[in-house]
Protein backbone atom coordinates (compact mmCIF):
# COMPACT_ATOMS: atom_id res chain seq x y z
CA UNK A 1 0.00 0.00 0.00
CA UNK A 2 2.89 2.37 0.77
CA UNK A 3 4.33 1.80 -2.69
CA UNK A 4 1.04 2.75 -4.35
CA UNK A 5 0.85 5.96 -2.27
CA UNK A 6 4.45 6.79 -3.14
CA UNK A 7 3.87 6.27 -6.88
CA UNK A 8 0.65 8.31 -6.74
CA UNK A 9 2.32 11.24 -4.93
CA UNK A 10 5.33 11.10 -7.26
CA UNK A 11 3.05 11.16 -10.33
CA UNK A 12 1.03 14.15 -9.05
CA UNK A 13 4.18 16.07 -8.08
CA UNK A 14 5.84 15.43 -11.44
CA UNK A 15 2.71 16.49 -13.30
CA UNK A 16 2.53 19.76 -11.36
CA UNK A 17 6.18 20.58 -12.07
CA UNK A 18 5.81 19.88 -15.80
CA UNK A 19 2.58 21.90 -16.07
CA UNK A 20 4.03 24.91 -14.26
CA UNK A 21 7.09 24.91 -16.51
CA UNK A 22 5.02 24.75 -19.69
CA UNK A 23 2.79 27.62 -18.57
CA UNK A 24 5.76 29.82 -17.73
CA UNK A 25 7.33 29.37 -21.19
CA UNK A 26 4.15 30.43 -23.01
CA UNK A 27 3.45 33.50 -20.89
CA UNK A 28 7.10 34.51 -20.59
CA UNK A 29 7.24 35.65 -24.22
CA UNK A 30 3.68 36.95 -24.63
CA UNK A 31 3.45 39.73 -27.22
CA UNK A 32 1.86 43.05 -26.29
CA UNK A 33 -1.04 44.28 -28.40
CA UNK A 34 -0.90 47.94 -27.26
CA UNK A 35 2.58 49.05 -26.18
CA UNK A 36 3.18 52.43 -24.46
CA UNK A 37 4.83 53.73 -27.63
CA UNK A 38 4.11 54.05 -31.33
CA UNK A 39 6.54 52.83 -33.98
CA UNK A 40 7.11 55.76 -36.31
CA UNK A 41 9.55 54.07 -38.67
CA UNK A 42 11.09 50.61 -39.01
CA UNK A 43 13.53 49.77 -41.79
CA UNK A 44 16.31 47.33 -42.64
CA UNK A 45 19.32 47.93 -44.88
CA UNK A 46 22.38 45.95 -45.99
CA UNK A 47 25.88 46.99 -44.92
CA UNK A 48 29.33 45.90 -46.08
CA UNK A 49 32.40 45.95 -43.82
CA UNK A 50 35.97 46.93 -44.57
CA UNK A 51 37.20 43.32 -44.83
CA UNK A 52 36.34 41.05 -47.77
CA UNK A 53 33.22 38.99 -47.14
CA UNK A 54 32.10 40.95 -44.06
CA UNK A 55 28.51 42.10 -44.38
CA UNK A 56 25.24 42.20 -42.52
CA UNK A 57 21.96 43.95 -41.84
CA UNK A 58 21.20 47.17 -39.97
CA UNK A 59 17.71 47.51 -38.50
CA UNK A 60 16.55 50.99 -37.51
CA UNK A 61 13.45 51.53 -35.33
CA UNK A 62 12.04 54.93 -34.35
CA UNK A 63 9.48 55.31 -31.56
CA UNK A 64 7.58 58.30 -30.15
CA UNK A 65 8.08 57.72 -26.40
CA UNK A 66 11.42 58.85 -24.91
CA UNK A 67 10.61 57.22 -21.55
CA UNK A 68 10.62 53.68 -23.00
CA UNK A 69 14.00 52.07 -23.62
CA UNK A 70 14.07 49.27 -26.19
CA UNK A 71 16.85 46.80 -25.41
CA UNK A 72 16.72 43.74 -27.70
CA UNK A 73 15.66 42.92 -31.24
CA UNK A 74 14.64 39.54 -32.67
CA UNK A 75 14.86 39.51 -36.46
CA UNK A 76 15.26 36.73 -39.06
CA UNK A 77 15.94 34.02 -36.48
CA UNK A 78 18.63 36.10 -34.70
CA UNK A 79 18.80 38.31 -31.64
CA UNK A 80 20.87 41.45 -31.02
CA UNK A 81 21.07 44.35 -28.58
CA UNK A 82 19.57 47.68 -29.59
CA UNK A 83 21.49 50.93 -29.19
CA UNK A 84 19.85 54.33 -28.88
CA UNK A 85 21.22 56.99 -31.24
CA UNK A 86 22.31 59.97 -29.16
CA UNK A 87 20.13 63.09 -29.50
CA UNK A 88 17.76 61.44 -31.95
CA UNK A 89 14.29 62.87 -32.24
CA UNK A 90 12.20 60.71 -32.37
CA UNK A 91 14.04 58.05 -30.34
CA UNK A 92 15.86 55.86 -32.88
CA UNK A 93 17.35 52.48 -32.05
CA UNK A 94 19.83 50.56 -34.20
CA UNK A 95 20.40 46.80 -34.25
CA UNK A 96 23.31 45.27 -36.20
CA UNK A 97 23.33 41.69 -37.52
CA UNK A 98 26.38 40.08 -39.13
CA UNK A 99 25.31 37.75 -41.95
CA UNK A 100 28.73 36.79 -43.34
CA UNK A 101 29.73 33.22 -42.62
CA UNK A 102 33.24 33.89 -41.28
CA UNK A 103 35.74 31.08 -40.77
CA UNK A 104 34.22 27.61 -40.93
CA UNK A 105 35.10 24.80 -38.54
CA UNK A 106 36.12 21.65 -40.37
CA UNK A 107 37.39 18.25 -39.28
CA UNK A 108 41.05 18.00 -40.25
CA UNK A 109 42.67 14.56 -40.05
CA UNK A 110 45.56 12.60 -41.56
CA UNK A 111 43.00 10.14 -42.90
CA UNK A 112 41.09 12.05 -45.58
CA UNK A 113 38.11 9.68 -45.32
CA UNK A 114 37.39 11.10 -41.84
CA UNK A 115 37.03 14.54 -43.41
CA UNK A 116 34.18 13.38 -45.63
CA UNK A 117 30.98 15.32 -45.00
CA UNK A 118 32.57 18.48 -43.60
CA UNK A 119 29.95 21.18 -43.36
CA UNK A 120 29.96 24.61 -41.74
CA UNK A 121 28.21 25.19 -38.43
CA UNK A 122 24.73 26.63 -38.50
CA UNK A 123 24.69 30.29 -37.42
CA UNK A 124 20.93 30.57 -36.92
CA UNK A 125 19.47 30.38 -33.44
CA UNK A 126 16.06 29.37 -32.29
CA UNK A 127 14.26 32.46 -31.09
CA UNK A 128 11.05 32.15 -29.07
CA UNK A 129 8.88 33.85 -31.72
CA UNK A 130 7.44 32.85 -35.10
CA UNK A 131 8.04 35.86 -37.33
CA UNK A 132 8.34 36.48 -41.07
CA UNK A 133 11.35 38.05 -42.82
CA UNK A 134 9.73 41.51 -42.78
CA UNK A 135 8.76 41.32 -39.08
CA UNK A 136 10.70 41.83 -35.87
CA UNK A 137 10.09 41.64 -32.13
CA UNK A 138 11.50 44.23 -29.74
CA UNK A 139 11.83 43.79 -26.00
CA UNK A 140 11.61 46.59 -23.48
CA UNK A 141 11.21 47.04 -19.75
CA UNK A 142 8.45 49.06 -18.21
CA UNK A 143 9.45 49.48 -14.55
CA UNK A 144 10.67 45.97 -13.62
CA UNK A 145 8.69 43.79 -16.03
CA UNK A 146 9.90 42.79 -19.52
CA UNK A 147 7.51 43.13 -22.47
CA UNK A 148 7.67 42.11 -26.14
CA UNK A 149 6.09 43.80 -29.13
CA UNK A 150 5.97 42.58 -32.74
CA UNK A 151 6.65 45.10 -35.49
CA UNK A 152 5.19 44.17 -38.87
CA UNK A 153 6.07 45.44 -42.33
CA UNK A 154 9.68 46.51 -41.84
CA UNK A 155 10.71 48.45 -44.94
CA UNK A 156 13.73 47.27 -46.94
CA UNK A 157 15.91 50.17 -48.08
CA UNK A 158 18.96 50.07 -50.35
Amino acid sequence: MKIIKFIFILTITSTLFFCCGATKDKTMYALQKKPPFKVINAEVSDWVGGQPGVRGLKVSISIDNKNIKLDSLYFRNQKTALELLVNSNPSTYIGIFVTSKGINDYIIDKDSTKEFGNSPKSTSKNIPFKINDNEAVVSYKNQTKRYYYKISKIKKIN
